[in-house]
Parts: C-alpha cells; sequence; structure tokens
C-alpha cells in the first residue's frame, strides 16, 4: 500500500511539474529566398556580427503597437539570440545571392576576405498594424587600399498577416534580410 501510494504521489508530482514548467514556444525563422543572383566584384566577404538595438538583440519576439510601445511575450522566443541569429542569416542570404566565399568574424579561413561589411541597424521591429522594419546602414571595407570604402544606408518594410502571429512575424523578418542583402550585395559590393 505505501509503495502504491508512493507510487500515485509521485507520478502525479512529475505531471504537475511538467505542466508548471513554463517552458517557452521557440521560434525558427526560416531561410530568405533568392531572387536572382548579383555578380559582385569580390571572391570573399567577411560579416561583422551585426549590431541590433537592445530590444532585438536578445531572444525575445518584440512587437510595436500604433503608440510605438513595444511589448514581449513570456512563453515564445526565437530560438537563438538577435545578433548571432541576424548575422548568420544574412551571411547565408549574402553566399546564395552572389556565390561568393561569405562567413561571419572571426574569418575562420587562411586566407584575409577581401572586403568586410558592417551592417548596423537603428530599427529592427515588427509592428501589430503587420509590417517588419528594417532600418540602419552598412559599411564596405575593401581589403585593397585602392578602393573605396563605402556607405549606404536601408530602409526595408515587408508585410504580413498580422492575424497570423509569430510565423507570419518570422516569415517577413526572413523576407526582409533578403531584400537587405540583395542590396548589400549590389549596392555595396559591386
Amino acid at each position: 500500500m505505501r509503495q502504491t501510494l508512493t507510487a500515485v504521489a509521485l507520478t502525479l508530482t512529475t505531471a504537475l511539474l511538467a505542466g508548471c514548467s513554463g517552458d517557452p514556444d521557440l521560434y525558427v525563422v526560416p531561410k530568405s529566398d533568392v531572387t536572382a543572383p548579383v555578380r559582385i566584384s569580390y571572391r570573399s566577404v567577411a560579416l561583422r556580427e551585426v549590431s541590433l538595438p537592445t530590444y532585438a538583440a536578445s531572444q525575445d519576439i518584440t512587437l510595436a503597437d500604433e503608440f510605438g510601445k513595444l511589448t514581449t511575450s513570456a512563453d515564445s522566443l526565437w530560438a537563438d539570440e538577435g545578433d548571432r541569429a541576424v548575422t548568420l542569416h544574412l551571411v547565408r542570404a549574402l553566399s546564395a545571392v552572389t556565390s561568393a566565399r561569405v562567413a561571419s568574424d572571426p574569418w575562420p579561413f587562411l586566407n584575409r576576405p577581401e572586403v568586410t561589411i558592417d551592417v548596423r541597424f537603428e530599427e529592427f521591429l515588427a509592428a501589430q498594424s503587420g509590417t517588419f522594419t528594417l532600418r540602419g546602414m552598412y559599411f564596405i571595407a575593401p581589403e585593397d587600399v585602392n578602393r573605396a570604402d563605402r556607405s549606404r544606408s536601408f530602409e526595408i518594410t515587408e508585410s504580413f498577416a498580422a492575424d497570423q502571429g509569430i510565423p507570419a512575424i518570422a516569415a517577413a523578418r526572413s523576407a526582409a534580410l533578403g531584400t537587405l542583402a540583395e542590396d548589400i550585395a549590389s549596392r555595396g559590393l559591386r
């Protein structure tokens, strides 16, 4: 009898702990689709870790209301830290768009990259109205001193169906980063 009560108590405790664990749902951002390849004048490209606003640098999924107030959900997170995830997403998108050897810092190859890109975001935000906006600047620094440094500003907005929740935000974020990769390739790396 005592063993039966202990087993029942253990089963109930395990069930309660499982139900109260509060583990958040994790969301992965899909990879960007490449629309058309862009020819660039570099064979190897290094991307420094991107600089994101504080609200976007963590795993929190942030949403702005019509007044600009930012809210997050404790039970839903991005699957990776913001800086790392965005940097790796841009590396993949730039590789697909340019067919160049692209990697993030620290540079993993023996030969130095021909050019380094530094991307700094002022805004990286989904709005409840159904838009995902990227705004900021990127800087192009060629290794060859005879080639000019460049800086370009960008503002990219992708729409999403607000009633479809976080998967729609993730798709808009992916599309916006893909558009940014195409912009960097066509305006910065030619």
